[in-house]
C-alpha cells in the first residue's frame, strides 16, 4: 500500500500578493534598463552628473546638459525669476543638484511636476521637485 502523502498549500495574504507583483514588476522593469546600459533602478552610473544619471526618470523636462541643470516646468513671474526645480536628497533640499552624490547609491526617484503635487514644499517647489533616496536612506 502507497502512503498518501498530504501537501497544504497555503494561501497568500493580499500583501504578499502585493509584494510579488511588485517584485515581478522591479524584475521587468530590470531587464529593459540593463538593455540601454542603465542599472537595476535606471540610473546611469558612469554619467557626468546627476541630471544625466537620472535622465530616464525626468521624463519631458528640458535638460541643459552643459551646465547639468533641469527644466521641469516654467515657474516665471514678476517678482519670482527661479526656473529650476528643488531637489529634495534623503530629506535635505537643495537649490541646484549636489556633485558629491555617489551615482551607484542612487534608489529612488520621484519627480514632482504639478502644482499639486508640489504644494507641500510651498514657494520652493514652484518650479518642480526632483526627489531622490538613497542606499542610505533606505535602509
Amino acid at each position: 500500500m502507497i502512503a498518501q502523502t498530504k501537501i497544504e498549500a497555503k494561501e497568500l495574504t493580499k500583501k504578499e500578493l502585493r509584494a510579488l507583483k511588485k517584485q515581478k514588476a522591479f524584475e521587468k522593469q530590470k531587464v529593459r534598463y540593463e538593455k540601454r546600459g542603465l542599472n537595476a533602478w535606471g540610473i546611469n552610473e558612469n554619467a557626468p552628473n546627476v541630471v544625466m544619471a537620472i535622465r530616464e526618470h525626468l521624463g519631458s523636462a528640458r535638460i541643459d546638459t552643459q551646465r547639468g541643470l533641469v527644466i521641469i516646468r516654467q515657474s516665471e513671474s514678476l517678482t519670482n525669476s527661479q526656473a529650476y526645480p528643488l531637489w529634495i536628497i534623503d530629506g535635505q533640499q537643495y537649490n541646484f543638484p549636489p556633485n558629491s552624490l555617489a551615482l551607484q547609491n542612487i534608489r529612488e526617484v520621484t519627480v514632482f511636476e504639478s502644482l499639486a503635487e508640489t504644494n507641500i514644499w510651498g514657494q520652493q517647489g514652484r518650479a518642480g521637485v526632483i526627489q531622490i533616496k538613497t542606499i542610505n536612506s533606505l535602509n
